[in-house]
């Protein structure tokens, strides 16, 4: 008999689980091994990969390269005396950690104060920020995702691995409350913030940790539904990008649902195309806020 020994040691944790809508369809294609002297068929498969594990990983991608561009350290840290140095990184480092399941991903952070990383608050607001992009990024492309972030007790049993109520939290969300294509947040992360934001400013880190959990915030609104979930084309977003970003995205974004919606529409599929009703209305009242954003793709193309 192996004996196998666990490190128990329960945190509080923000877990986001995000979920690529549509892929048993794609996987239902792939019961075949196709004939390798077939064209057509390789072709399909081809087709039908890209479409199932090359959705995840390009949802993955997205988010990571979104974490990261918003966590990177442009300062250069050689000016500032040791002191600074080490206020500085205690500041920046936003440790975040990811497990992958299926045509799903997880993504967790440790909310524990530590000499190397005192502002958690700064991580929730990359994943949250991450997550706007990556949504925008995903359904530009054709694949919808839906999500759930809370706040919640968990543990690591192993590297890489969140287990505990935070990932039921964030689970639950995602599979029954969200409902249609969106990500919501959880009454656990946004008591979190709120204290956050309304705490005493002792020392630079609550100072800069209240202003912070503002942004976060910022970050979320409520639905007609009643649920808390990320305004990823809310006015937060459209101050932060400024004049700098590329409307085209959303547009392509945009594009999608329309499709998504007169397709379900056609099929009769009530279910599937009230829910893209709601996503449309959304981007719909959204899109005046970045009508002014050039959209730089397309002129460089003319």
């Amino acid at each position: 008999m192996t004996t196998e020994t666990y490190s128990l040691s329960l945190e509080y944790y923000v877990v986001g689980f995000f979920d690529l809508l549509g892929q048993q369809e794609h996987l239902r294609n792939l019961r075949y091994l196709p004939d390798k002297n077939d064209a057509t068929a390789l072709a399909n498969t081809r087709d039908d990969l890209k479409n199932t594990y090359g959705a995840v990983l390009g949802m993955r991608k997205f988010f990571t390269d979104a974490f990261n561009a918003y966590t990177r350290k442009p300062l250069d840290t050689n000016s500032l005396t040791p002191e600074q140095r080490t206020t500085y990184l205690q500041m920046t480092n936003n440790p975040i950690q990811f497990q992958r399941f299926s045509d799903s991903m997880i993504v967790f952070l440790s909310l524990r104060n530590t000499d190397a990383a005192k502002l958690p608050a700064r991580g929730v607001l990359g994943i949250l920020s991450a997550a706007a992009l990556t949504f925008v990024g995903c359904l530009g492309v054709g694949h919808p995702v839906r999500g759930g972030i809370d706040l919640g007790v968990g543990y690591e049993p192993s590297e890489g691995e969140i287990y505990g109520p935070a990932l039921s939290r964030a689970y639950t969300l995602e599979s029954r409350i969200a409902n249609y294509p969106r990500i919501v947040v959880g009454e656990e992360l946004i008591r979190y913030l709120t204290e956050t934001r309304n705490q005493p400013q002792t020392d630079a880190f609550a100072t800069e940790s209240k202003a912070i959990a503002a942004d976060c915030m910022n970050c979320i609104a409520v639905d007609d539904d009643g649920i808390p979930f990320i305004d990823y084309l809310g006015q937060y977003f459209r101050t932060l990008i400024g004049d700098h970003g590329d409307a085209k995205f959303i547009d392509m974004a945009y594009n999608r649902v329309i499709e998504f919606s007169k397709r379900y529409k056609e099929e009769k599929n009530s279910k599937l195309a009230f829910r893209y009703t709601l996503l449309r209305n959304y981007f719909e009242a959204r899109l005046p806020l970045w009508a002014d954003l050039p959209r730089k793709a397309e002129n460089n193309n003319k």
